[in-house]
C-alpha cells in the first residue's frame, strides 16, 4: 500500500475557497494543513517540522514567492518543494518540481510517482 503524506499547502486563494488541490489531496487521504501566506507557511512548519513536503500554488517570477520558498529551506532544507503555476515552462530555484495548475490530477501522478504516495483510485472504501 502506498504512503499517505503530510503536505503543507501554500494557496493564494482565500482562505474562504476550498482549492481543487486541497480537496484531491484529501480524497486521496493525504493530511494537508494550509496556510493563505509565505510567513503563515514558515510558522506552519516550524510548528510541523515533519510534513512529507510543500506544495506552493502561485506565479514563480513573484518575490513573495522566493521569499517563502527562502524561509520554509531555512526550517528545513531538505524539503521538497513543488511549485503549481498557471504559466507552463516555468523553472524555479531551490524548487524540485514545477507542474501547471489547470489540471489538479497532475499533483497526484507527481506525488505517486516520486513519493511514492497513495491516489485516489487507491483508497479503500471505510469502515464507517
Amino acid at each position: 500500500m502506498r504512503m499517505r503524506l503530510v503536505v503543507l499547502m501554500v494557496e493564494v486563494e482565500q482562505p474562504e475557497g476550498i482549492s481543487a488541490r486541497k480537496l484531491i489531496l484529501e480524497t486521496a487521504r493525504h493530511n494537508v494543513i494550509t496556510a493563505y501566506s509565505g510567513q503563515g507557511a514558515f510558522e506552519l512548519l516550524r510548528r510541523f517540522p515533519n510534513v512529507d513536503l510543500a506544495v506552493i500554488h502561485t506565479e514563480i517570477e513573484d518575490d513573495a514567492f522566493e521569499r517563502t520558498v527562502r524561509q520554509l529551506k531555512k526550517v528545513r532544507a531538505d524539503l521538497p518543494i513543488v511549485a503549481i503555476t498557471p504559466i507552463s515552462g516555468q523553472q524555479a530555484k531551490d524548487v524540485d518540481y514545477v507542474i501547471s495548475s489547470f489540471d489538479p490530477q497532475l499533483l497526484l501522478q507527481l506525488l505517486a510517482e516520486r513519493f511514492e504516495a497513495a491516489t485516489s483510485d487507491e483508497i479503500e472504501p471505510s469502515d464507517n
